[in-house]
């Protein structure tokens, strides 16, 4: 909350009319540094934005070592929301540059990949954007400054990310209820289709609870314009098919212990959205943002 006002509280000076530019806005406890204000000639939103993460990082200086981690972190944190309203070719300008300039100090490579997996990527970042991540990590994965391990994880992320991009077909190989093999390609035509991942957390419970149980989606259910398939994470056995058969009656029930490492499930429960020929037209949707997509009366 504090970084949603510090954003909006900056912006607001930005749009008041001064000659903005060169001037920086006050500085808050914690951050690195001010933050840059956009001239008056910015005129939209966007523009704005623009500015101010183009020069955003112009006070730091990347060839020193990081050592107020925390700082380093809400000042990575404020960065990033400005990305919101602002053009993706500069958000990725401006990240491909700061990439660039951060590798001036191999020691900083790591904490840099730390702070934007949890900014971009990990369960409690609050901007999730798979290009912008991308942008950050290709580099580092590929960098043999950083040891063997740390660029291992970066190229497992790539590619769990790659193999699931929005627009990509989706297709793949569980256990059924039944001990068999399945694939996602053999599943009835339909419009669209819902794939729920969950693991035996109480979380996945509820979230496979509040879907089962919404009209809504029911009714899509029944009108054969929709197809569920719930994916447990864990490896077939006997115990684990004699639970799962008290899901819901009209879904496909699966699981698969090899789905956490080939596909980008970095919270559960969530849901994939696929269209009529499998492709994937959203991913890692909470159960809740799905209800509330395909209700909109919810």
């Amino acid at each position: 909350m504090k970084r949603i006002l510090l954003l909006v509280s900056v912006l607001v000076l930005c749009c008041c009319g001064l000659k903005a530019q060169g001037q920086l806005a006050e500085q808050q406890p914690g951050t690195l540094f001010a933050y840059p204000m956009a001239p008056d000639t910015c005129s939209t939103l966007e523009e704005r934005c623009n500015y101010i993460i183009t020069h955003f990082w112009e006070p730091f200086d990347f060839s020193r070592q990081i050592t107020d981690e925390e700082a380093f972190e809400r000042t990575f944190r404020d960065y990033v929301d400005f990305f919101r309203y602002a053009h993706r070719n500069v958000v990725l300008s401006t990240v491909r540059d700061f990439v660039n300039k951060a590798q001036a100090n191999t020691s900083n490579l790591k904490k840099v990949g730390d702070v934007a997996e949890r900014a971009l990527y990990g369960s409690d970042a609050e901007y999730w954007s798979d290009e912008v991540y991308v942008a950050f990590i290709k580099p580092l994965a590929g960098n043999k400054a950083l040891p063997k391990e740390v660029r291992e994880n970066y190229a497992t992320q790539l590619a769990r990310i790659n193999a699931v991009q929005v627009g990509a077909v989706l297709d793949l190989d569980y256990t059924g209820l039944d001990g068999a093999k399945h694939r996602l390609s053999e599943l009835p035509e339909a419009k669209n289709y819902i794939l729920l991942f969950v693991d035996g957390s109480t979380d996945s419970t509820i979230g496979r609870l509040r879907l089962s149980t919404d009209v809504a989606v029911n009714n899509l259910l029944a009108s054969g314009e929709t197809v569920i398939v719930c994916l447990s994470t864990n490896k077939f056995s006997s115990e684990w098919a004699s639970g799962a058969a008290g899901y819901a009656d009209n879904w496909t029930i699966g699981c698969g212990d090899n789905l956490m490492s080939t596909l980008d499930l970095r919270v559960l429960p969530c849901c994939y959205l696929l269209d009529g020929e499998r492709t994937i037209v959203s991913k890692s949707l909470s159960v809740e943002n799905l209800i509330s997509a395909v209700n909109p009366m919810y």
